[in-house]
């Protein structure tokens, strides 16, 4: 999982005042997301790449494996959690927190290149859910996959953009999807 900074941290490797950064942050030249709360949370990767912006050093800690591909599950369920951690290749980063809440905070902010989402969600439409990310301009590149229980579903999930759907219980598909996938976007980056 892929800590996210808080704007103090990233004033304090950039030597500035933390209002700087979040004046960076509402004059758009600094992604953030928000927290309930309004604090802003900032990705490694837009840290790192302010902070070469700014000819600043980078820490350590904000050198990122690149090569390896990100994936994200919005689900409410943590059976399904398990059930796509356990389809996952090894070298698959997992973006998120585990709970639906924080895990779309880190997609806002991480941008995953793989969206695995729960079409049996009871609190969220997962067919708007998947209509609004495939809408957001920064993650149109990425490879949403479908997973439910009831077919009739399945057909929306497509029109909405969902490039894949598995039903849930045939972990072996989920699997080899994911496995492609993976696979996939490590080879894409090297």
């Amino acid at each position: 999982m892929i800590k996210l900074l808080h704007a103090e941290e990233l004033a304090r490797m950039a030597g500035v005042h933390k209002s700087t950064i979040l004046l960076a942050i509402r004059r758009g030249e600094l992604h953030a997301s928000r927290t309930v709360g309004r604090s802003a949370r900032i990705a490694p990767e837009d840290a790192k790449a302010y902070l070469v912006a700014r000819g600043k050093s980078v820490p350590p800690e904000l050198e990122l494996d690149t090569g390896r591909a990100s994936l994200s599950v919005l689900t409410e369920s943590p059976d399904v959690l398990a059930m796509v951690r356990h389809a996952a290749p090894s070298g698959v980063e997992f973006v998120g927190s585990g709970g639906l809440y924080g895990t779309l905070i880190a997609v806002g902010s991480r941008l995953p290149s793989i969206l695995v989402v729960d079409l049996d969600m009871v609190f969220m439409n997962p067919v708007a859910l998947i209509r609004a990310l495939r809408s957001s301009a920064s993650l149109r590149a990425a490879h949403i996959i479908a997973v439910g229980l009831r077919d009739d579903l399945f057909g929306a999930a497509r029109t909405a953009g969902a490039s894949d759907v598995v039903i849930k219980i045939d972990a072996r598909t989920l699997t080899d999807v994911l496995h492609r996938l993976g696979g996939d976007a490590v080879g894409a980056r090297d």
